[in-house]
């Protein structure tokens, strides 16, 4: 029997197959929205919280002011600290 020259025509889909098909379509388009929702609420959760991007000016980092008093008044008082000497170093006899 020779191969038919007639390509073969697809079936009309069923009601069945048709719904699923569109179950599958929303099902896809539902997790692309969501996905979307996802990434743009960790982007703007990564933007307000880098420390680049700060709201209020920024304090000079110091000491607080009784500390600093406290030390100068100590320095003044007492002098100038000296670390303490060390014992001489060992040394060995030449032969």
């Amino acid at each position: 029997m020779p191969p038919s020259a007639d390509p073969p025509t697809p079936r009309a889909p069923s009601g069945r197959t048709a719904a699923a098909r569109r179950r599958a379509r929303l099902a896809k388009a539902g997790f692309a929205s969501v996905a979307l929702t996802v990434f743009a609420t960790g982007m703007m959760a990564a933007r307000s919280t880098v420390a680049g991007h700060t709201r209020h000016a920024l304090r000079p980092l110091a000491p607080p002011s009784l500390f600093v008093r406290i030390v100068r008044q100590d320095a003044l008082r007492s002098g100038v600290i000296v670390p303490t000497e060390a014992p001489p170093s060992a040394s060995t006899a030449t032969s």
